[in-house]
């Protein structure tokens, strides 16, 4: 009894790790600057990621195209979560 408990409670565990959804951060270069956005995502891959809309301080809408990567640049070595 003891062992299907414990076998039970592993798989009921293990499920749970695996069913959590890890958010990602990404690394992106905007293209043509020395621009660094850190963009974080739910789910996807970084390297799916192309373009970031924003607004600036005067409400325009601005675009960058953008390079992205799950890799760590330097900048995070400044930047700590």
């Amino acid at each position: 009894m003891k062992r299907k408990i414990l076998c039970l409670s592993a798989a009921l565990l293990l499920i749970s790790v695996v069913g959590c959804n890890k958010q990602k951060t990404c690394r992106c270069s905007v293209r043509g600057t020395q621009n660094v956005r850190i963009i974080k995502i739910d789910r996807g891959e970084c390297e799916q990621i192309s373009l970031y809309q924003y607004h600036t301080a005067l409400d325009s809408l601005e675009v960058d195209s953008l390079v992205c990567t799950g890799y760590e640049f330097g900048i995070d070595s400044i930047f700590k979560d």
